[in-house]
């Protein structure tokens, strides 16, 4: 089984390890591939590294801008989420592959129906971020764990995909892709969806996009030729 973690963080942005040492223990934790946050070059490995860019929008206009500029220059685009209009904004884009932890700072999961049912028709996959659970505690930690299990619902009624990702700012945050897997079980996921979470849904993303990306323009994006 192949595990990719699409969502970390090395010194390049506001990570603590470098990109060598990210993949260091990615590595040692048996993953076939990890995303690296505003990785361009990619270091000569065996792993499989791929190029991410996670959007910090204020709002939708700003999030359908950051689409635009950034779809055809990274493998993986990704929004950061929190805010209810971002969090929609990305479900409803077709630009987006994932949206990451929707719950963020907030007292409910972030996402209604409505949202999820547009991120099953824009294949949008919503994220269950470790880093959310692990650095939190007590009530807040609770709090964080009902909404994704609620979006976890909502994402096995509609049909919505999920992704399992680290969000490891650090070397020591990440997680063998089985681990990452017994945290989508715990929150409600059968365990083969758990698993593919963390495995063959991150894995069609980047194999999707490295193939259109390799000739195919992204609907919606203006190339200047």
């Amino acid at each position: 089984m192949d595990y990719y973690d699409l969502h970390t963080y090395s010194s390049l942005t506001t990570g603590e390890n470098t990109t060598d040492e990210m993949i260091a223990m990615a590595r040692k934790l048996g993953l076939r591939g990890i995303g690296v946050e505003g990785l361009r070059e990619k270091p000569a490995t065996e792993m499989d590294m791929v190029s991410c860019y996670i959007i910090e929008a204020k709002n939708p206009q700003q999030l359908m801008e950051e689409a635009r500029r950034y779809r055809d220059s990274y493998e993986v685009l990704m929004v950061s989420g929190g805010d209810y209009e971002v969090n929609r904004a990305a479900c409803e884009n077709a630009m987006i592959d994932v949206l990451c932890h929707p719950g963020k700072g907030r007292k409910d999961s972030g996402l209604d129906h409505v949202c999820v049912k547009a991120a099953k028709e824009n294949n949008v996959a919503i994220e269950i971020n470790f880093r959310e659970i692990l650095e939190n505690y007590r009530k807040r930690r609770v709090r964080i764990l009902e909404g994704i299990r609620r979006n976890v619902l909502l994402c096995r009624k509609f049909g919505a995909p999920v992704v399992t990702f680290s969000g490891a700012a650090t070397k020591w945050g990440m997680r063998a892709g089985r681990e990452l897997a017994a945290v989508a079980a715990m929150v409600g996921m059968e365990l083969p969806d758990a698993i593919a979470s963390a495995s063959t849904v991150p894995q069609q993303i980047v194999m999707g996009n490295r193939q259109r990306l390799s000739g195919k323009k992204w609907e919606g994006v203006v190339v200047n030729e």
